[in-house]
């Protein structure tokens, strides 16, 4: 029999091949992989052929030899391994866009005498109904490689899951749930865990702020490994750190309003910034980032509309514009030296600006375009600096010289951050693609990509123009969030436009809305904006879902849902469960379904009974009686 040792295997997929290339640089349980040759094996000396009924080749499977058995329990013990748990590893599983996340079985606490049972127990689980299920709606192909993997066994001290951002609105937090219950209870969802954001931990609770850090580190790591964000099981024995299962994140949700609503803005100010300007501001505090900025640019909102004579502005205000690491690095000798370069930038600029006036002048636009994006390029480096030493002068204002403060007082007076250049180009552009607009509306509501996109001509003059028109007649919102769909993006949305004033004129306003609770309270696995009205159907206790004769568009409430559990609540409407967390097994498949799902409610079963109408309010986490 075929024994690889984790670590040293290659070419080996799912959970098994993730741990195995992570095992030299983590703490890892250690282990062993039976390969899909071994399984194949197997099938060949028990004449076992897959397409036979499923039924039929898990009865057989689990009557089956296990080939070279002895060899297998000789080098069980060669290892001195006492009790392992035997994990599926299928080549589709702990993907990039689906998890299996429970589909198959894993078996904990095995010793020598179940080990063979285990692992036939293991490869049967392949052929359950909601293994069947799962791959049918998902549309998967049935025909992957299945490995075994079987690792010693790790009694935590605590146990946890964590994401490298929150699943349930794609904010860019990390999230951990912890338990002092083993792995298995937490992500079955048999426990209700302790909840933590980054940050939002005191040394009295669950887990210590150096805990927490450990688990932060891991999972920046992590994310930097597979260039993606991940979610891991993990556990703590004797303060040490042991990784159990990284996969990526097959599916977050991230509601635009929700988020607008829910964040801590601040700084408001009444601007006149065009929309060019404003995007060509962001795009060098961005994509054009100072390199010697440690964290991410504070996320800010921009808003208007045509009844307010100015555009409102507001900063994230949990988000300083530099962190401690950037700002303690730095010392007067280095702001002065920014401000050198950024002098040097402006120098550039001002020698490009006449090369471009000179291409329009000839009336030569290739080589007009070839520059305007060097310009461009310029001026979103000199917003860079913009932002560093703006906010260095600011954080170290105490700590500077005279002659710092002097230099950064010249800097900060100069008015040469937008340059005249631009009138001439915008005039040129209208008279080249023969747009008939006036040259300050034009620049009022273009966003600095769609000037580069028009003159590569890689968008057409009347789309750009059904743009202007339509942000002139409805206002627009100017995003600069973390999510990469939403930053330095234009968005005209009737709701979000709304929404952003209505959040705005709050806050100024200092109104704090009220909100009653009269049903049952949870955590959403996902935000969608919606309100389910429905039937609900109540399973207490240990009653299994699957007595229920139909679920199909009702709201199943229930203490807690397992994997086996698919072919029966694909249908539902919305899920409502007392136990669980928003990182457990069933919350993940409530995203990759996208089933609404209300976590943790603890009392729901006892609150409703089968056949109440209901109102589940999915973005404020709320279940009522209709």
């Amino acid at each position: 029999m075929k024994i690889i040792e984790l670590g040293k295997g290659s070419n080996i997929g799912g959970k098994a091949g993730n741990l195995n290339k992570l095992y030299e640089d983590f703490t890892i349980a250690r282990g062993f992989i039976l390969g899909n040759e071994v399984f194949i094996e197997f099938l060949n000396i028990n004449n076992i052929s897959l397409s036979d009924d499923r039924s039929v080749v898990k009865e057989k499977i689990m009557k089956g030899i296990l080939p070279e058995e002895k060899e297998l329990l000789d080098y069980f013990k060669d290892q001195k391994y006492d009790r392992v748990i035997v994990r599926s590893s299928a080549s589709s599983e702990d993907g990039d866009k689906c998890s299996f996340a429970g589909q198959f079985d894993s078996y904990t606490n095995t010793t020598i005498d179940s080990l063979a049972f285990n692992i036939k127990r293991c490869w049967a689980s392949m052929f359950e109904d909601n293994v069947e299920v799962y791959m049918r709606e998902n549309e998967l192909e049935s025909d992957f490689s299945f490995d075994i993997l079987i690792q010693e066994m790790i009694t935590s001290d605590l146990s946890g899951i964590a994401f490298s951002i929150n699943p349930t609105n794609g904010k860019e937090e990390m999230l951990v749930d912890i338990t002092d219950s083993q792995c298995e209870e937490l992500v079955s969802g048999k426990v209700n865990p302790r909840s933590y954001r980054m940050g939002d931990v005191s040394n009295k609770d669950m887990i210590n702020g150096d805990k927490l850090a450990i688990v932060e580190d891991n999972l920046k790591k992590l994310k930097s490994i597979f260039k993606k964000e991940v979610e891991i099981e993990f556990g703590f024995k004797e303060d040490e750190f042991y990784l159990f299962q990284v996969r990526p994140i097959t599916r977050s949700y991230f509601s635009l309003n929700d988020y607008i609503n829910t964040e801590f803005w601040c700084c408001f100010k009444n601007n006149n910034w065009t929309l060019f300007n404003r995007s060509l501001w962001i795009l060098g505090a961005t994509k054009y980032k100072n390199k010697n900025v440690n964290n991410k640019v504070t996320e800010d909102v921009t808003v208007y509309y045509p009844k307010n004579e100015k555009q409102m502005r507001a900063f994230n205000g949990n988000q300083p514009p530099l962190d401690e690491i950037t700002i303690e690095s730095h010392t007067p000798e280095n702001i002065n030296s920014y401000i050198e370069e950024n002098d040097l930038v402006i120098k550039k600029m001002r020698e490009l600006s006449q090369v471009i006036k000179n291409d329009i002048d000839r009336d030569d636009f290739d080589v007009f375009d070839e520059h305007l994006k060097k310009l461009i390029r310029y001026n979103a480096i000199l917003n860079s600096y913009e932002y560093l030493i703006g906010s260095l002068g600011q954080a170290l204002h105490d700590r500077l010289d005279q002659d710092t403060l002097k230099n950064i007082e010249r800097w900060r007076n100069s008015e040469d951050s937008y340059f005249v250049i631009y009138d001439d180009i915008f005039e040129y552009v209208i008279r080249h693609f023969d747009i008939i607009i006036d040259v300050s509306r034009f620049r009022m509501y273009i966003h600095v990509q769609e000037l580069l996109d028009l003159c590569s001509k890689k968008i057409k003059v009347p789309t750009l123009l059904k743009r202007i028109e339509e942000r002139e007649r409805k206002g627009f919102v100017l995003l600069n969030l973390h999510n990469k769909s939403f930053n330095n993006k234009v968005v005209v949305e009737d709701s979000t436009i709304e929404t952003v004033k209505n959040r705005f004129y709050e806050l100024q306003s200092n109104i704090i809305k009220e909100k009653v609770c009269d049903g049952v309270k949870g955590n959403s696995t996902f935000k969608n904006g919606k309100i389910i009205e429905g039937e609900v159907v109540v399973v207490k206790g240990n009653a299994s879902i699957s007595t229920v004769e139909d679920l199909r568009n009702k709201i199943l409430v229930c203490d807690v849902t397992t994997a086996k559990d698919i072919k029966f609540i694909k249908n539902i409407k919305a899920l409502i469960v007392n136990n669980g967390s928003i990182l457990c097994h069933s919350a993940i498949f409530s995203r990759e379904f996208n089933i609404p799902c209300l976590m943790g409610c603890e009392v729901a079963t006892d609150y409703f009974e089968t056949g109440d109408l209901v109102l589940y309010d999915v973005d404020n986490e709320i279940v009522r009686k209709a």
